[in-house]
């Protein structure tokens, strides 16, 4: 799940790229006061206040992750530390109105039994979230080739540095599928990207990116001057590139 030690993310550099993915589908659900929210991945716990917030002082937000130093409860907020590659998840089977599950650091062995795991908790007509973002190959718009090539293997790497994934992202290509298997009829699909500009809100994110792993992102292919030129490169207005896919799933649990 979202961890935070060294090579990895921090709480809030996850928020940029995951939060407004979650967000967006949340106000899809439009999650009611009093209702019971399970949480998998807490981070921060941004998103976890944003859910306290919809449900009221009658509801319960369950958050539940492998770190969770940043993650304080409340009247509303319970936290459970848990594994998602082994541990069970807290709460009765059919008793959460919404399981929201965002991107996790790590790949997960099992996806399909952790996805049963989360449809198990969530009560008949409830609405499971997942968010992850996706390995796509970069798309850059306007550079010289050989800065293509580098924006290309930097970005890649970064990717795969912070997920450890083998591309498909935390939710394998064939979820919906799998979801309409396990009793979730009703199951939609979002993705989509941005254009950054060099100098850009997502540009900087990549630099600082690079800056934070650049111990993990050297090797005898990038070197550090490669990562400076990266760096570089994420500061000029003049290039101009795709962003990472993010990519939302929402499916709700059949009522009979």
């Amino acid at each position: 799940m979202t961890t935070t030690h060294s090579g990895q993310l921090r709480p809030a550099r996850l928020r940029e790229l995951l939060d407004p993915i979650i967000r967006q589908q949340l106000d899809r659900l439009e999650i009611q006061p009093g209702q019971r929210v399970l949480e998998i991945g807490a981070g921060g716990g941004e998103v976890t206040a944003y859910l306290a917030r919809l449900v009221g002082p009658h509801g319960r937000v369950t958050a539940v992750d492998k770190d969770t130093t940043y993650l304080n409860p409340t009247s509303i907020i319970d936290v459970y530390q848990r594994d998602l590659n082994g541990d069970d998840l807290p709460g009765e089977p059919d008793s959460f109105d919404v399981v929201v599950a965002r991107w996790l650091h790590g790949a997960l062995p099992h996806p399909a039994e952790a996805l049963e795991l989360m449809i198990a908790r969530l009560r008949p007509g409830g609405w499971l979230v997942l968010a992850d973002v996706t390995d796509t190959p970069p798309r850059v718009f306007w550079a010289t080739d050989d800065d293509t090539r580098l924006i290309h293997t930097v970005m890649r790497r970064v990717y795969r540095t912070i997920a450890g994934l083998d591309g498909a992202g935390t939710w394998t290509a064939d979820t919906p599928a799998l979801l309409i298997v396990k009793g979730m009829p009703q199951v939609c699909t979002h993705a989509s990207t941005e254009t950054w500009t060099g100098g850009g809100p997502g540009c900087q994110l990549l630099a600082n990116l690079v800056d934070h792993l650049r111990p993990v992102l050297t090797t005898p292919e990038v070197t550090d001057a490669d990562l400076d030129r990266f760096v570089t490169l994420m500061a000029d207005p003049n290039v101009l590139l795709g962003s990472y896919e993010g990519r939302a799933i929402h499916a709700r649990k059949a009522t009979a």
